[in-house]
């Protein structure tokens, strides 16, 4: 059986529960560590047919990224951490937010990544955090709330719907291949994450209501992965029963 079938399966048996009352089959697409306009990210947007989400880097943020998206209203914008560098100590994982950092350094540099995005995309950003490296420390995303974020967003299934009254939907299926050639992470590799997740929601192994998320990062793509990308979404609007979310409809009372 090939990858697309084995998709197409799993579509199937969705679509059996949806017609009797259940689901569809939700996805949503994270794009990560956008900061100006690109040739890379112009391709990416002129191949969308789905809402997309880009996750920004505040202090990175160049004058010709919000310029660019005027034009594309219905992209959301989603807060990539502030400066995107790593203050994990030595020989841990990378994260800008690990437990070892100051809260109250973390909470002003938040702050001011996320007025400084609002400055420059208006009702285009939603309040939501996606920490870099999708990593950050449990007792500082506890704080979310209090800095005003309606939104959490790491990736793998998620364990809990919030985190201490934030919402959080996560990303499960990163297109890159990070540990080898940091290309594209081929076909089947890519479809076979997509299946499992989509069968553990359906067999009730991972929440149901999570929609499954597609994590791209526009920077790094190579042909493979852009024609990759273009498939699916070819594939995807062919099966009624799958329906792309916006991000603005994830996290409620997130508009800014």
């Amino acid at each position: 059986m090939s990858s697309w079938e084995a998709l197409g399966r799993e579509c199937d048996a969705w679509q059996a529960a949806w017609e009797t009352g259940g689901r569809p089959v939700e996805l949503w697409w994270r794009d990560d560590d956008a900061v100006a306009d690109t040739d890379a990210l112009r391709r990416l947007l002129a191949r969308r047919t789905v809402p997309v989400a880009l996750a920004v880097i505040p202090a990175r943020l160049e004058p010709s990224l919000p310029a660019l998206l005027k034009s594309h209203g219905s992209v959301s914008i989603l807060q990539h951490g502030f400066d995107h560098q790593n203050r994990a100590p030595a020989g841990a994982k990378k994260s800008e937010f690990p437990a070892t950092r100051n809260w109250p350094e973390i909470a002003e540099t938040l702050a001011q990544g996320r007025d400084r995005l609002a400055n420059a995309f208006g009702r285009q950003l939603v309040p939501v955090l996606t920490p870099p490296w999708n990593r950050i420390d449990p007792g500082h995303a506890d704080q979310l709330g209090q800095l005003g974020y309606r939104g959490l967003s790491t990736y793998l299934p998620r364990k809990e719907p919030t985190v201490a009254g934030v919402t959080q939907v996560n990303t499960h299926v990163d297109v890159i291949d990070w540990h080898g050639t940091r290309g594209f992470l081929g076909l089947a590799a890519t479809l076979q994450l997509l299946v499992q997740h989509l069968a553990a929601k359906r067999l009730g192994q991972a929440d149901p209501a999570e929609p499954t998320g597609l994590l791209t990062h526009h920077l790094v793509h190579d042909t493979e992965t852009e024609e990759f990308l273009g498939a699916l979404l070819d594939w995807c609007a062919k099966r009624p029963v799958i329906k792309w979310q916006n991000a603005a409809d994830l996290f409620p009372g997130a508009e800014s």
